[in-house]
């Protein structure tokens, strides 16, 4: 069966953010903020001047990591050996059973991106990338998912890097949404949680199972050999403490141009982490310390610890993405609005390390439609665009196109007769005037009042249309947020829903895609 699918440019609905959209629209803008454009013809520049990284530290680390990987991920694994090979790369926290369908979306755009530049050149290979937030702690943004609405929350006492998290004390989790969504999907994903010792491994089964035919590479940064890379970094950041300087320059820049920042730096951008513990690295009274610990350090103690064992620390959001440049070939990264927003605040940091800054790209972003709104959707007087509008928004153009209330020619009538009784009243005595002009205030609120009475009794009589408007926009925005911030891919998924997702979303494009689903 034929997937039917729409294409809605965001600059004719209000969906993203004021520095998404000028970022798609008018990249001009950002010229202070960022390298190229994202274009085909840009990866092409940048490709030809991207610093090399260690390619048999990457390779050796990966191919560990993916022991278990579909065939066509090692082969990509492989294929980074060699320096014509480059990486797109997107990331994500590792949240449950893939968490809101958004993060689907970021894989897949970064897939369908390197196809698209593997056909653009040929000579090159293009290996997309997906960096799994394994040393992320902000438990609770992750503990979740909604299933038709309802929040399922897995409930741990388990602290620090969530990656590391025991898969122990999930079973009321999962035997919950087992006994909520008996789908085949529901089966699969939950036997990778019961079959692994912690977060990450479960995640990275989900993400191979779902993308690992495409070639999907996964990489989890919390390595002792990946980080011994960044040990010359860490040290820098440690001790000369220049990047919070580095990125708010850029950020007063942002927000004199009116844009608003997204992260605030610290003087030192990392982590301290064991197990159980991930606390920022701070420096007072000349020694350095691991907040919320008695660990103080001197100079050459923490220096010491960084090179026997560089594992224990881990990059906050500033220094990630320059962590992610330094040990990928990469080219582009691909996020949401909100990484997005930044990321522009990142360039004179990654200049500050001479680390090469990537391409910028927009994700895509789509609406999944389900056979049963799509026939709600039939008989309505609107397009989809206007889907995007608030409720009572819709209700009234509802309203408007099939009632007959409209009082306004009465109410016109009603002022012409007061404006003759003003003139007559003012000939006998211009002080009656006032209590014309008051009296005709009180008749255009009557009949302001009838008219609502009246359409409160006609908003009964199209009661079912007026359901069916809000079951729709209940999908499109479940509790008010835009479903693919919030509902998870088993609320929606048939057989063939990765196919048709990574068939219909189009690298580069400036639309909001809509699938109809069977």
């Amino acid at each position: 069966m034929k997937t039917t699918v729409h294409k809605i440019p965001f600059k004719s609905i209000k969906l993203l953010s004021e520095t998404a959209m000028d970022y798609l629209y008018h990249t001009n803008k950002f010229d202070d903020f960022i390298e190229l454009a994202p274009t085909l013809e840009n990866f092409k520049i940048t490709l030809k001047k991207r610093q090399e990284v260690n390619r048999e530290a990457l390779v050796s680390e990966l191919l560990k990591q993916n022991i278990n990987a579909h065939k066509k991920s090692i082969a990509n694994i492989k294929l980074l050996q060699h320096e014509n090979t480059f990486t797109v790369t997107t990331g994500h926290q590792i949240c449950l059973l893939t968490g809101p369908l958004y993060s689907l979306y970021k894989i897949i755009s970064t897939i369908n991106l390197s196809i698209e530049l593997a056909t653009k050149y040929p000579e090159q290979n293009f290996v997309p990338v997906f960096w799994m937030a394994t040393e992320d702690h902000d438990f609770e943004e992750i503990n979740h998912l909604f299933l038709g609405g309802e929040k399922i929350t897995w409930n741990s006492q388990q602290k620090g890097p969530v990656g590391r998290f025991g898969t122990g004390d999930m079973t009321d989790f999962l035997t919950e949404l087992k006994s909520k969504n008996q789908s085949d999907l529901t089966k699969k994903l939950c036997e990778f949680y019961e079959n692994s010792s912690n977060l990450a491994q479960a995640h990275q089964k989900v993400v191979n199972y779902l993308f690992g035919e495409h070639g999907l590479v996964i990489i989890d940064a919390d390595s002792r050999v990946l980080k011994k890379e960044m040990i010359p970094i860490f040290a820098k950041e440690i001790t000369e403490r220049k990047s919070v300087d580095a990125v708010n320059q850029l950020s007063d820049k942002l927000t004199t141009k009116g844009y608003k920042k997204q992260v605030t730096p610290r003087e030192i951008n990392l982590f301290y982490q064991e197990n159980g513990l991930r606390e920022r690295i701070v420096f007072e009274d000349e020694k350095y310390k691991i907040l919320n610990t008695n660990i103080e350090l001197t100079e050459q103690e923490i220096l010491d610890k960084l090179n026997k064992a560089p594992e224990k620390f881990s990059p906050n959001v500033v220094m990630r993405p320059i962590y992610q440049e330094k040990i990928l070939p990469n080219l582009g990264y691909i996020g949401g609005p909100g990484e997005l927003a930044y990321w522009l605040q990142l360039k004179q940091a990654f200049e500050l390390y001479n680390i090469d800054y990537p391409l910028l790209v927009l994700r895509n972003s789509a609406v999944l439609i389900p056979s049963n709104v799509k026939s709600k959707m039939e008989d309505l007087p609107f397009v989809l665009p206007q889907y995007f509008e608030n409720q009572d928004e819709l209700n009234k153009l509802y309203l408007e196109k099939n009632t007959e209330i409209d009082f306004e020619p009465e109410i016109t009538e009603i002022e012409k007769l007061f404006e003759i009784t003003k003139a007559k009243a003012s000939q006998i005595d211009f002080t009656l005037e006032k209590t014309v002009i008051a009296e005709l205030r009180r008749a255009q609120n009557s009949m302001k009042k009838i008219e609502k009475k009246a359409l409160k009794a006609e908003k009964s009589n199209h009661t079912v249309a007026l359901n069916r408007i809000e079951k729709i926009k209940q999908s499109f925005f479940p509790g008010g947020t835009f479903q693919e911030r919030k509902s998870n891919i088993i609320n929606f998924y048939e057989e063939d829903l990765i196919k048709k997702l990574l068939g219909n979303l189009i690298s580069l494009e400036d639309n909001l895609t809509l699938i109809e689903l069977n």
